[in-house]
């Protein structure tokens, strides 16, 4: 039987190894959170290029959101004038550096991912059924702005769309921290999450929105799409190799 002295001994050199400071590089994310950290973890060149290609598809979520508003609340807009908004964030988005990546980033294919979580869920946001819907490949609905109502209506929606996309750039880097070990953890990363859904609940305003915005149910909603689409970043293969 081990004496206390040596168990005292071998549970110090785990702690050592693999304290709370250490990122456990190859490995899940965990909780709720899809994808792998990082191989090299947290200073190698793999963490830096996934990091940066997530911040990369923050603002591409955000241009098209963007997009989305300004077809809506001008005048005389449509889904015609409304994609070539969308085509030069795309543009913009292929310019993404990739060196150090692993073969699994494509940003061809990421792109088509995040218009499409985009495009097909605008209704989350635009949800007055009562308006013109967007058309083309958006869901959702336009409120008429030639009218007073109408363009109190998208102002407000607008700054529920602008809150989308502060949680989406929010969330990318709560992952981007934890991919850097700081601080390390899901427990963590989650916290920092929290933060941002209830910035988002209790900052946005809705006075002249739509009876049916709900931001809780909005928040719940992009929380789900983008935990679970964390692992088209944080594409690489578990390595199992533990880094400081």
């Amino acid at each position: 039987m081990k004496s206390v002295f040596t168990t005292a001994v071998l549970t110090g050199l785990v702690i050592g190894a693999f304290g709370a400071g250490r990122v456990m590089a190859g490995t899940p994310f965990g909780g709720d959170d899809t994808g792998t950290i990082p191989s090299d973890a947290p200073k190698g060149p793999v963490t830096k290029c996934e990091n940066n290609v997530g911040k990369a598809v923050a603002k591409l979520a955000g241009s098209i959101i963007k997009c989305h508003c300004t077809e809506a609340s001008k005048p005389g807009q449509s889904d015609a004038t409304e994609e070539p908004c969308e085509a030069k964030a795309l543009a913009k988005f292929a310019k993404t550096k990739t060196v150090g990546c692993p073969a699994c980033i494509n940003l061809s294919s990421l792109a088509t991912t995040v218009e499409g979580l985009v495009d097909s869920n605008n209704n989350q946001v635009w949800c007055d059924s009562t308006g013109t819907p967007f058309g083309g490949d958006d869901t959702g609905f336009k409120p008429d702005v030639t009218t007073t109502a109408g363009k109190a209506e998208a102002k407000c929606l607008c700054g529920v769309g602008k809150g989308v996309a502060n949680i989406i750039t929010a969330y990318g880097k709560c992952t981007a921290s934890e991919a850097l070990g700081k601080p390390p953890g899901d427990a963590a990363e989650d916290q920092c999450e929290a933060a941002a859904v209830t910035k988002f609940t209790t900052k946005t305003k809705t006075a002249n929105c739509p009876a049916c915005t709900n931001l809780a149910s909005i928040a719940t909603f992009v929380d789900g799409v983008l935990d679970g689409s964390n692992s088209l970043v944080y594409c690489g293969s578990p390595s199992g190799a533990f880094l400081e």
